[in-house]
């Protein structure tokens, strides 16, 4: 009689905790998407005139910087909503970018980080790319220590952590998981619009199309957002992004 094979079984990684409790705790979060078709090809070639240049200047830098000065004309954008005790909104005083990055750790496992950038609309583009690859390429020690702390936690107290962090208290959500957050896949041709979401608000690109076209999401906690003003904050934003390009090209 022939055995049947039998899968394996083993503990989940510690450096998929992080991820796992958010989706867990992003469940609260009642979202919505909010994706335009937009021409970027100008912004492209400008980029890429920079890189022949010496100059790198990547997507994300200029999302997170283009996207704190609209948070800046937009104080809505900064909301956060807190359930407990009583239900309230709270707005932080600055925009904090919480970029997602996928990068390998010093064992070489491949894993998630997140990378929290205050005021991004006040740091110039080179310095922004720079802070950006920091957390890329640094020791993630350096670069993730609150992150690691809690990922050796114990799940009872991670979960307690996370509850108290999303429900209970507005300004330390805001400082410890940003007010906007970032996670793009267009690099790799792929456009990752349900993504799980702790902050008021989250950007996704889509790849560059040949006509230099791209989808464009912003994914919006509803409680605090609107489906108009995200819509105005997307075109806000792409104005913002084309005259960051000009002020650019003049100095």
């Amino acid at each position: 009689m022939t055995r049947r094979c039998r899968g394996q079984r083993h503990w989940v990684p510690v450096e998929r905790r992080t991820p796992i409790d958010v989706s867990i705790v992003a469940k609260r979060v009642p979202s919505f998407p909010i994706v335009s078709r937009v021409d970027v090809s100008a912004v492209e070639t400008w980029r890429q005139t920079l890189k022949a240049q010496g100059l790198r200047i990547g997507w994300n830098a200029l999302l997170a910087h283009a996207y704190g000065k609209v948070s800046q004309a937009i104080p809505e954008l900064r909301d956060v909503y807190v359930a407990r005790p009583v239900a309230y909104v709270y707005r932080h005083p600055e925009p904090i970018a919480s970029l997602t990055i996928h990068r390998k750790d010093a064992k070489g496992t491949e894993r998630l980080i997140w990378a929290r950038i205050a005021s991004p609309h006040a740091i110039s583009l080179q310095d922004l790319q720079s802070k950006i690859d920091h957390f890329a390429t640094a020791p993630i020690q350096e670069v993730f220590t609150d992150g690691l702390r809690l990922e050796r936690r114990i799940a009872l107290l991670r979960r307690l952590n996370w509850y108290l962090l999303m429900r209970w208290c507005g300004r330390k959500r805001a400082k410890h998981l940003g007010t906007f957050s970032l996670s793009s896949l267009g690099h790799l041709g792929a456009l990752n619009l349900h993504h799980p979401i702790v902050t008021a608000t989250s950007l996704a690109m889509g790849p560059i199309s040949n006509d230099g076209y791209c989808d464009l999401a912003l994914i919006c906690d509803h409680r605090v957002i609107d489906g108009v003003l995200a819509c105005r904050s997307q075109q806000l934003l792409m104005d913002t992004i084309r005259n960051t390009m000009i002020n650019s090209r003049s100095s």
